[in-house]
Order: C-alpha cells, then sequence, then structure tokens
C-alpha cells in the first residue's frame, strides 16, 4: 500500500473542506463587511486551520485504534491500512506543531484574539477524542465540533483580516450570523455520523445525543439543522453582512433536500452518510462562491 494512501487514510484528506470553508466565509465576511482583505494573514490561518483539522482527523484515528485493537472495524483505520501507532503519533504531532506555529506568528502579527480562540480550539480538538471523557462520547459532540469549527476558524478568518481596524464593535455576534450555515452544516456531519453507528456506538460507551433522542429524534434534528443554515445565510445577507448575491444559494435547496432523504430513509455510514458531507460542501462552497464573485464583479 502506498505511503500517500495510506496518509490520506490517516487524517481524511477528503474532509478538509469542512474547515476550509468556514476559513474562507471568515474572509468573505471582512472582505465584503469591513472592506479589509490581507493576503499573507489569509494564507497563514487557511493553512494553519488546515493542517490543525488534519491533525485532529489523525488523533480521532488513533483513539479508535485503540478501542478497536485487534479488532475489525470500518473504524480501525491504522490497522486497516497497516499504520503503525508510531507513525500516526508522529503525524499527529509534526502537524499540530506546524499548525501551532504559523498560529504564533498570527498572534504577533495581528494580536491576542487569535492566541485565546486558538488554545480553545486546540483544546476542543484534543479532548473530543481524548483524555479520560471525550466529548465525542457525549451528547454534546455536535454543539462543539460546530462552535468551534464553524464559529471559532469563520471568527479567526475574519479578525486577521480586519484586526488593524478601529470601529469593530458587535464582531463577534456580527461573525456569529455569518458563521450559522457553517456551524449547522459541520455539526450535522458529526450527527449523521453518530446516527449511522447508532448500533455500535453503546458497545463503546459513547452515549451521543442520538442515544437519547433515538434514530427519529435525531434524524429529525439533522434535517432542521440544514433548514437553519439557510435561515443563516438569508438573515447574514437582510442584515448586510454578506453580498446580497449570496441569496443564490437558496437555488440549492431542491439538491440538499434530495440527499437528506436519501440519508434520512436509509442512514448508512457504507452509503448514505456521504450526502452530509455533500449537502455540506453545496452550501458552504455556492456561499463563498457566489459571494467572493459578487466581490470581484
Amino acid at each position: 500500500m502506498s505511503l500517500l494512501k495510506k496518509a490520506n487514510a490517516l487524517v481524511q484528506a477528503k474532509a478538509v473542506v469542512t474547515s476550509l470553508m468556514p476559513c474562507l466565509l471568515g474572509i468573505l465576511f471582512a472582505a465584503s463587511y469591513y472592506h479589509s482583505f490581507q493576503l499573507a494573514n489569509s494564507l497563514m490561518i487557511t493553512i494553519s486551520v488546515v493542517a490543525f483539522h488534519l491533525a485532529v482527523n489523525a488523533h480521532n484515528q488513533y483513539k479508535d485504534y485503540e478501542h478497536f485493537k485487534g479488532q475489525d472495524s470500518h473504524n480501525n483505520i491504522l490497522k486497516n491500512f497497516a499504520i503503525t501507532p508510531r507513525q500516526a503519533r508522529t503525524v499527529i504531532v509534526g502537524l499540530a506543531l506546524f499548525s501551532m506555529i504559523i498560529g504564533l506568528i498570527l498572534v504577533d502579527r495581528t494580536g491576542q484574539p487569535v492566541l485565546w480562540f486558538g488554545i480553545v480550539s486546540f483544546a476542543a480538538g484534543y479532548f473530543y477524542s481524548g483524555g479520560p471523557y471525550p466529548i465525542s462520547k457525549t451528547p454534546f459532540g455536535e454543539l462543539i465540533s460546530g462552535l468551534t469549527m464553524g464559529y471559532n476558524i469563520t471568527y479567526l478568518a475574519t479578525y486577521v483580516n480586519m484586526y488593524q481596524l478601529i470601529d469593530v464593535r458587535g464582531m463577534w455576534y456580527k461573525t456569529l450570523v455569518v458563521a450559522i450555515p457553517a456551524i449547522f452544516t459541520i455539526s450535522n456531519i458529526m450527527l449523521a455520523n453518530n446516527i449511522a453507528d447508532r448500533h455500535e456506538d453503546p458497545s463503546l460507551g459513547r452515549k451521543t445525543i442520538v442515544y437519547y433522542w433515538g434514530k427519529k429524534g435525531g434524524v429529525l434534528l439533522w434535517q432542521v439543522s440544514f433548514v437553519m443554515a439557510y435561515i443563516g445565510i438569508l438573515a447574514a445577507v437582510i442584515l448586510g453582512y454578506l453580498p446580497t448575491a449570496t441569496l443564490l444559494v437558496m437555488l440549492t435547496i431542491p439538491i440538499v433536500w434530495r440527499n437528506t432523504q436519501r440519508f434520512s430513509r436509509h442512514p448508512k455510514k457504507e452509503t448514505t452518510f456521504l450526502y452530509s458531507i455533500i449537502n455540506a460542501q453545496i452550501i458552504l462552497v455556492t456561499t463563498v462562491v457566489v459571494g467572493g464573485l459578487a466581490l470581484i464583479f
């Protein structure tokens, strides 16, 4: 098996869109609302965020290996791809340190908010699957992942582009409105994963929100979350935080609803779970692309 295939399986590179899009969303917000764009800072925050996301993915795979050691499971990536624990730890530490170094450079360039938001994000990334009480085993996994990746990343990408401005009052809640589609679509990826794993999770000690709400409640929450993502985009446009052309994302509703129905009928990891990722990409990519084109033209 090639080294590239092993690395891709460990870090789950295909999932980086879930961290890349909030980053681009924050950059779009800074450029359209605050009329400020810092190319170097934008590149650095993007690289730092993606590197840390890859490190978190690898850490999650490593912790799953510890749970499934010696067992055959689709979750046991290290065993399935012949990756040694030492190789996994090297990748995790290397990516985390790389992300941290870039983050500290941004702290020096832009100020303390990057440090504090970075610390919170690093802590959430580690404790999601690490520590004595992993967040992934609780009903709060979706909430933490949505806020950390959806809001924190959008905030950081916005801040490093407009930190030099004097009037930044209300930035935290304005960014929160802009980040709503990212918060709900990212948390929905975690929710879909938990819905699909609802039979296996209890035996691993995972009492997620699906454990308490059941399949029906989990699927309903999953569907409502996509509605909230679109409402967030509408609110951001009405309040003037995003370009009016961003409303074109509403044209994707039939596609997203069709995918939502497919997963809702048969929520399975091997077949329909992918629709959660596809829906997140459709909503976030369309928002960023259409909003970016509106700024250019």
